[in-house]
């Protein structure tokens, strides 16, 4: 957005603030007439403030709630400024959160519109402010019904629903194993008592079934993995069963939930990629001045493959820029050909900024905005800069402050934003071989119950009462017992392709920085031209504004008045 023009966004400004600052339809001061007839679609903006301020029970559960990572990058920004008084603007936003810069304003209309914050308009920038409370948490709980429930549900249900459905599976595949090897067991008693009797009458002192079977297992049908079952190798190798072992070690993880774990892994590593995307490219951007290229850009997204061609001063092909298309829309940046014609991309509105100088200096080391004394003193120590006599935060801030600006112009720091690699489980090892092993014998024993249903012994035969039912849910055990034998297995296969797939990526993305690093060619030359494109962020003054909700439009109007009354008498003075 350019700024020369500050019309508009003082109209979409003051268009929201009836929205914002007023709880009730009554409590709307009416809109000036040269107001209207100079903005008409601010106008028609505030008729939809209007109707919106009077929602009722049904518009609130429509409304949409502010993300948690936006709610939090605000309090970080708040607390990082002005003593906690700060307001925030759009571009500091995007930056902390990793949003796109038109997602940041969306998220902090919702935040104000719920949190009854307060918008000012810079008179430097025409930027829009947003000042919420201190406490914003508290302050959208009590405001709005559906962020409670949100907040109920995200931190004290859903963590303890979920650990139920991990654990689920375990005493599934438990109750699963009881049901197939008890089952199995009745059968075998059942045959081993009437072989029992028929050697009894032919005087032969040979048993059969689990105690007298020739072969040591399980009667007529044959070995049985009911004996493995109960056969526990494996302690002896561990040292211990693992519910022993807990107490030693309560941070690891239950052989219930290991189960889970097993069979569906731990989730996407790489789900907050695209946010950490953003926030590292925002970071690079603001570093290198608001202008950047592509190949600045390239460590940040999925690139193509690198050919050294891109180097090349006198080679005429055709560049394709597009993979950095996704940031630098969100970003809002915008294209400008040079007259070599190398392709920049300028971010002014990334360029405006609320925050202090050390809150930019921590954003572009990597720390959180309410890093402390000893965070920032143990980061300048790692680097090798000397932190003797700073003892206050304030000196360590500036001893920050300058390593930053020295680095500013180095490509040096800049480090790729590389995908993790999957992991099969999180589970200690004792846990998935446990988890694995009683799969098996799950498997095995739904199997060797299955020729026992179906061998002409039994056929027709119903079992009685609890094993019955056990035999009517047959088919279903049998595929559990298969299922939770094949997930993993194909999950590993798939695990071990995906794998492969991000260390090219990440081996790409590290070529790339590289490259930029060691240009001597086209490469550097884009560099230069963007360096000199370059300005420094623009800090916009959350003091000076043209107008502020916490005003009336009376108060508004005298402040107006007595500024030009003011200015005239100086004109008179001269």
């Amino acid at each position: 957005m350019r700024h020369g023009n500050i019309s508009r966004p003082i109209a979409a400004a003051t268009a929201g603030i009836f929205l914002f600052n007023l709880q009730t339809v009554t409590a709307f001061a009416p809109v000036p007439q040269s107001f209207v007839l100079h903005n008409p679609r601010a106008a028609a903006a505030v008729r939809g403030a209007l109707s919106l301020s009077s929602s009722s029970f049904a518009d609130e559960i429509r409304q949409p709630l502010p993300s948690p990572k936006v709610v939090q990058a605000v309090e970080s920004l708040q607390r990082s400024g002005d003593n906690g008084k700060g307001g925030v603007i759009a571009s500091d936003v995007a930056a902390a959160a990793g949003i796109g810069l038109s997602e940041a304003r969306k998220e902090l209309t919702t935040l104000a519109s719920l949190s009854l914050g307060d918008i000012a308009v810079s008179s430097e920038s025409a930027e829009l402010i947003y000042k919420f409370p201190n406490d914003l948490n508290q302050a959208l709980s009590e405001n709005s019904n559906k962020f409670k429930l949100r907040d109920v549900w995200s931190k004290q249900i859903w963590p303890k629903l979920f650990y139920v459905i991990r654990i689920s599976f375990g005493v599934a595949l438990l109750l699963s194993i009881f049901a197939i090897f008890s089952t199995i067991a009745l059968i075998s008693s059942s045959s081993s008592s009437d072989d029992d009797r028929r050697d009894d009458r032919r005087g032969s002192g040979m048993g059969v079934g689990f105690g007298g079977n020739p072969f040591g297992f399980g009667g007529i049908f044959g070995p049985s993995p009911f004996d493995f079952f109960y056969y526990r190798p494996y302690y002896g190798y561990y040292g211990q069963p693992y519910y022993m072992r807990r107490r030693e070690d309560p941070e690891e993880m239950g052989f219930l939930e290991s189960t889970f774990s097993y069979i569906f892994g731990d989730g996407n590593p790489n789900g907050d990629l695209e946010t950490r995307r953003l926030r590292a490219a925002a970071a690079e951007i603001r570093k290198s001045g608001g202008v950047v290229t592509a190949e600045q850009l390239a460590p940040f997204v999925d690139p193509p493959q690198l050919t050294y061609d891109l180097d090349d001063v006198n080679d005429a092909s055709l560049v394709d820029e597009s993979y950095v298309l996704p940031i630098v829309s969100k970003l809002g940046g915008e294209p400008d050909v040079t007259d070599d014609g190398d392709i920049l991309y300028k971010f002014s509105d990334l360029q405006l900024s609320a925050t202090t100088s050390s809150a930019d200096a921590l954003e572009a080391v990597g720390l959180p905005l309410s890093a402390s004394s000893g965070d920032i003193k143990r980061f300048l120590d790692s680097n090798g800069i000397n932190t003797r006599g700073s003892l206050e935060k304030r000196d360590l801030l500036n001893l920050l402050i300058k390593q930053v600006q020295d680095e500013s112009d180095s490509f040096d720091d800049t480090f790729a934003v590389e995908e993790s690699e999957y992991t099969f489980s999180v589970a200690g090892d004792g846990q998935k071989f446990f988890a694995a092993a009683l799969g098996v014998v799950n498997l095995g024993g739904a199997l060797y119950l299955g020729n026992i249903l179906s061998s002409p012994a039994l056929a027709g035969v119903t079992l009685p009462g609890y094993y019955g039912v056990v035999q009517s849910l047959f088919p279903g055990l049998l595929a559990y017992a298969i299922l939770y034998n094949l997930i993993p297995a194909l999950r590993f296969a798939w695990i071990n392709n995906q794998n492969s797939q991000i260390k090219e990526r990440n081996k790409n993305r590290r070529k790339w920085i590289t490259l930029v690093r060691s240009s001597t060619g086209r490469i550097a030359r884009k560099l230069k031209v963007a360096k000199k494109f370059s300005s420094s962020i623009r800090r916009v003054d959350k003091e000076g504004t043209l107008y502020d909700t916490r005003q009336s439009f009376s108060d508004e109007s005298l402040r107006r008045e007595s500024d030009a009354l003011n200015d005239f008498d100086e004109i008179l003075k001269n």
